[in-house]
């Protein structure tokens, strides 16, 4: 099991989080079904607009790790596989097909031949070598993406630490020709071709990188083998151009992608976002804005017209109230318990106009590994006769106690901490908050400083070691940030980490999810769903699993091209 896996995208988890609060729900308008195909199919060319409220913050793909970042990134840079659609089925990418050894740890890549960068040089399995050594630390890039192949590479761990020794490099990746790529692992992984579909691991020209610096690569000269290229970088936005000598065709044998351009502009009033998309000016309110602003849900439920746009995807993210197991008054099992039965998570989901759906375990309804019929011992439900029953046994008189919720001060955090501070008064306990900006409550929860915290997950990809994983003790306390610690649930999670049998994946899934709520070092609180507004004459929308806005496949009627 990875000791370094962090998910040190801090502002990915917080703008993650802000979605969560800050969608002020849907749940009953439009479908989840994606945008209808046109009669006439696809048409090419013209151009689209949309807006984001957030700056962009790198374009490296050994760096993106935040929201908006995916919105670019992946229309640029490409993987050795990716998702089919809007499923979790992994495909081929810049790999034709690969081989899996009886052991499961030997990938052997086999990759499409005559792919070339926008530059005209030709990607080879150097391509892909280059960016591993660049995600494991090669000419000083301080990737968040190292954690999810070191120490499961064989050679990771001593290509990290010896990063920048001339001649040096990974011992288990090899190229036997140009166009064959191995990877060999220390121990199997159900879920490593979802890692390698993360834009961490795209092909990259070395040859570029070297003549730009890593800085400028990162901040203004992106240069990949994918559908689009970046033709204009500021502070005003992005503007994606056709890679006109794309590879990859549709199913019908049509170009790809369809559309000539698609502008980004960084507009922060979400309000006004929201205006452009009502008059037409924007394609869709999407990843890359969050999707429709909490304050304009009303608005797309009552307008006929607004409410066909709204579009409605499991978003894979939990939100739990998390309790320091390691100091302070939640090292009190009994305590711990209270809380589960103090907090009414069905008000919390009300809260966003439901648009969140009250949880009862980690692991989202969407993902596998999700347990159904939980025992009853641990299907913990809002009573707060109970809740002061258990307050008593952990040796607390009504009023005696006090603790400090912290939280991040955006969205509906606000709302959600008074409804938390609410609900504990109301058994007993007296709760001040503590509200921080994004950086400040990360840096402080990933030290495992906070004793009483909301916080949230949202997926890397769709596996239940991506959520389980918060639970190992050697991830405390960046990703387990309330310190907890069983010894049991370690060895499950090793097990499931190396597991290739579904079944027994699911088994153990099963087992630590029952341990980790009999243990109560969270509060599971909600699961999110993103609602997105897409205009009906765009066309070959889809939520992807884990992905971006999937704009290589969009396209849009006649009369209806935008340029901002």
């Amino acid at each position: 099991m990875s000791s370094k896996r962090q998910k040190q995208g801090a502002a990915w988890m917080a703008v993650a989080l802000t979605m969560g609060l800050a969608l002020a729900g849907c749940g009953q308008g439009g479908n989840t079904t994606g945008t209808p195909a046109a009669t006439t199919g696809p048409i090419e060319g013209g151009s689209i607009v949309l807006d984001t409220d957030s700056n962009f913050k790198d374009f490296d793909p050994a760096l993106a790790y935040f929201v908006t970042d995916t919105e670019v990134v992946p229309q640029i840079y490409e993987q050795l596989v990716t998702y089919q659609g809007a499923s979790t089925n992994i495909v081929g990418l810049l790999a034709q097909s690969w081989d899996v050894s009886k052991d499961g740890k030997t990938y052997t890549f086999h990759l499409r031949k005559g792919v070339k960068f926008t530059n005209g040089d030709a990607m080879t399995a150097q391509s892909f070598i280059d960016e591993f050594e660049r995600v494991l630390g090669k000419g000083g890039v301080n990737s968040p993406g190292e954690g999810f192949i070191d120490p499961v590479v064989v050679g990771a761990t001593a290509y990290h630490n010896l990063k920048n020794k001339t001649g040096q490099h990974v011992s288990g990746i090899t190229t036997p020709d140009p166009y064959t790529l191995r990877i060999q692992l220390n121990q199997p992984q159900a879920y490593f071709l979802e890692v390698l579909a993360m834009p961490f691991f795209s092909a990259v020209d070395q040859k570029y990188i070297d003549q730009v610096g890593n800085a400028t690569f990162d901040s203004s000269k992106m240069m990949g083998t994918g559908p689009f290229l970046a033709s204009q970088i500021n502070a005003n936005g992005v503007v994606l151009k056709k890679n006109t000598a794309y590879w990859n065709k549709d199913k019908n044998g049509n170009a790809l992608p369809y559309l000539d351009q698609v502008k980004i502009r960084i507009n922060k009033n979400d309000q006004v976002d929201t205006l452009n998309f009502q008059q037409g000016q924007t394609a869709l309110l999407g990843w890359a804005i969050n999707g429709i602003p909490s304050d304009s849900i009303p608005k797309f439920r009552t307008d006929p017209t607004l409410k066909k746009t709204m579009q409605t995807f499991p978003e894979n993210a939990n939100y739990y109230l998390g309790m320091n197991v390691k100091t302070g008054p939640f090292t009190n099992h009994n305590l711990r318990l209270a809380m589960e039965y103090a907090i009414n998570k069905t008000k919390l989901a009300q809260l966003s106009a439901g648009k969140d759906i009250p949880a009862n375990q980690d692991i989202p309804p969407a993902i596998p590994g999700h347990v159904k019929n939980l025992p009853a011992e641990v299907n913990y439900t809002y009573d707060p006769n109970k809740a002061k029953q258990l307050l008593a046994a952990a040796g607390y008189k009504p009023g005696q106690l006090t603790v400090t919720l912290t939280s991040q001060n955006s969205g509906l955090a606000p709302k959600w901490d008074q409804s938390i501070q609410y609900d504990l008064q109301q058994v007993g306990i007296n709760c001040k908050i503590n509200m921080l900006n994004n950086n400040t409550f990360y840096t402080e929860a990933m030290a495992g400083s906070l004793t009483l915290f909301v916080a949230g997950w949202y997926q890397d990809f769709p596996d239940p070691y991506d959520f389980l994983m918060l639970l190992a003790t050697n991830q405390a306390p960046s990703n387990n940030m309330t310190w907890y610690s069983n010894a049991q649930v370690d060895a499950w999670l090793q097990q499931l980490n190396t597991s290739t049998n579904t079944q027994q994946r699911m088994t153990l899934s099963k087992n630590i999810t029952v341990q980790f709520l009999k243990d109560a070092p969270w509060v599971p609180l909600c699961f999110s769903n993103a609602v997105y507004a897409i205009q009906p004459w765009v066309h070959g929308y889809y939520f992807s699993p884990a992905l971006g806005d999937p704009l290589q496949y969009m396209w849009i009627d006649k009369g209806h091209s935008q340029t901002g």
